[in-house]
């Protein structure tokens, strides 16, 4: 795509944006579910089929937007990876710039990651600590695949759930780039990834498990771009 491959500024802070969309028509997808339950408690069936026509329209647009956001995509280009392996060495490479941030406040999967250091995240209520975006990547999928194992080993035959060019999850490590095997499983998860990337994994992720994005927090410590006042 022409405005990914030539202009990957603007491409990045399109997806934003339509991420951002994307999460106010989830909410929309709730409210109509929830008007659906009270007009079937009614017995309303001629609001249940404007509500059914409605809904179909609301998917039918995420599923759209979710389209562009993979045409957007920049996840296996060079200039877009950053392997995680250096994420331990982040203040080293920065020589000491960048601020420290307030590991208590909650951010959302619509964000940017990019020279960002997670302090944790929360899902399904409960915090978990977090070194780096490898130990994020790597906890969500222990807990999820603890919940459901045989729709977390679906992904590996599931090509919505890989990369353009390379393979995030697989019953080999051979082929994967900083392999992890996920604990409990027989799956090996590629966590040679930058930040955003992990970002957009564990969105495709979450979808799966019918978990809204909203219902995830991401927690940082440091922020490496940004210089001390």
């Amino acid at each position: 795509m022409f405005l990914r491959d030539e202009c990957p500024e603007e491409a990045i802070e399109i997806q934003e944006c339509i991420r951002l969309l994307n999460q106010a028509v989830e909410g929309c997808i709730e409210a109509v579910k929830q008007a659906v339950n009270k007009a079937f408690d009614q017995r309303d069936y001629q609001k249940l089929e404007g509500l059914r026509d409605l809904l179909e329209t609301v998917d039918g647009t995420q599923e759209k937007l979710e389209y562009c956001l993979g045409l957007l995509q920049l996840e296996d280009s060079p200039d877009a990876s950053t392997s995680m392996d250096q994420d331990d060495n982040c203040e080293e490479i920065t020589q000491g710039h960048g601020v420290q941030l307030d590991p208590n406040i909650a951010h959302t999967l619509c964000e940017s990651y990019t020279n960002k250091r997670p302090a944790g995240f929360e899902i399904f209520g409960t915090r978990h600590e977090a070194r780096n975006w490898k130990d994020v990547l790597i906890q969500t999928c222990e807990i999820l695949s603890s919940r459901d194992p045989i729709l977390f080993s679906s992904f590996v035959g599931d090509e919505a759930m890989q990369g353009r060019t390379a393979t995030y999850f697989a019953e080999s490590p051979e082929g994967l780039r900083s392999p992890r095997k996920v604990k409990g499983t027989n799956i090996y998860v590629m966590t040679n990834l930058s930040a955003n990337q992990i970002r957009n994994v564990l969105e495709r992720i979450l979808k799966r498990y019918g978990i809204g994005v909203a219902d995830y927090k991401v927690f940082l410590r440091a922020d490496y771009a940004a210089r001390p006042l």
